[in-house]
């Protein structure tokens, strides 16, 4: 048996918060998706020198960075040059003066938001399980400012690929919130007053993107079909995230 506890996929990383494992979910086929391959985190402008050794030694050899040119410039990722953990900058909310939530996007809760970005950015999602394919058995970490939406979003769709049960990939999404407590508060100042909701990662919230995903695409490895990956791409994320 491969399963992962929450404990067990939360890394001991101390200066970037919300940094766990996607590895040691069931698919619902009795496989395990795999360890050291994909980890999600929040932003990385903190990251110490212990804890990029130990993401090296964790197998991390690239890091997507979702957020816009305002997020970057103002809390640029340690990584950006670093010569073992190759950096890619891709803008899921393609807005550059985006903080958090999204400027050029209509939404009602963060529900709707993940629904939006579904659709709306789809060259970015593609570009970022593009860059997945790249690394075919090195480990992969992808962020944001919280690690909870964007990033949310990515995490939900890998493990969908990887055929888990949708409990878990809502449980993994709802987790975040916990996760952030030491930040909240300044992640809160990012934002307008009475914006404070979004930060929350209700279940609810998840279930409506899988919701949305079902109804119109029908499932990950459509979704990501449609948006421009080919069947053996795929074939092989899905083969490279499972055992």
């Amino acid at each position: 048996m491969q399963y992962m506890s929450r404990e067990e996929r939360l890394l001991p990383i101390t200066s970037v918060r919300n940094t766990r494992d996607l590895g040691g979910y069931e698919t619902q086929s009795g496989a395990y998706t795999k360890s050291h391959k994909y980890v999600r985190c929040a932003g990385m402008d903190n990251l110490t020198e212990v804890d990029r050794q130990y993401l090296i030694d964790y197998g991390m050899r690239a890091v997507i960075d979702l957020r816009s040119s305002a997020e970057r410039q103002k809390e640029p990722n340690v990584l950006i040059d670093d010569d073992i953990i190759k950096y890619y900058s891709i803008d899921l909310f393609g807005g550059g003066d985006a903080v958090l939530v999204p400027q050029n996007m209509d939404f009602k809760d963060m529900g709707d938001l993940y629904c939006v970005l579904l659709d709306q950015a789809q060259p970015a999602i593609k570009e970022v399980f593009k860059t997945f394919v790249q690394y075919p058995y090195d480990g992969v970490i992808f962020h944001c400012s919280a690690g909870k939406d964007r990033t949310g979003v990515i995490a939900a769709l890998l493990l969908d690929l990887a055929g888990c049960h949708e409990y878990d990939i809502v449980k993994d999404y709802s987790e975040s919130y916990e996760n952030n407590m030491e930040i909240n508060e300044k992640l809160e100042k990012m934002l307008e007053p009475g914006q404070v909701r979004y930060l929350y990662s209700e279940p609810l919230y998840m279930m409506k993107m899988l919701n949305h995903l079902r109804d119109h695409y029908g499932s990950s490895q459509e979704y990501l079909v449609k948006i421009g990956l080919t069947n053996e791409e795929i074939d092989e994320l899905k083969e490279n995230f499972t055992f």
